[in-house]
């Protein structure tokens, strides 16, 4: 894994465990609070496949000859 990505992966990381956080003591609902986790990072997940599908190689049993 490369520096910047491990980089930005901390800091996403680190904002979902402080909003949590914050939503925390300001009373939200953990069951709230677990489900805006989730979504912040799935939307992250997909951000971070934004590079393209991956390449097929030659041993790939799902390519048409």
């Amino acid at each position: 894994m490369r520096a910047p990505r491990r980089s930005t992966d901390f800091a996403a990381f680190l904002t979902v465990l402080l909003t949590g956080v914050v939503l925390v003591l300001c009373g939200v609902r953990p069951e709230a609070v677990s489900t805006i986790a989730i979504g912040l990072s799935s939307l992250y997940a997909a951000w971070q496949r934004q590079e393209g599908p991956p390449r097929r190689t030659d041993d790939d049993p799902g390519r048409r000859r």
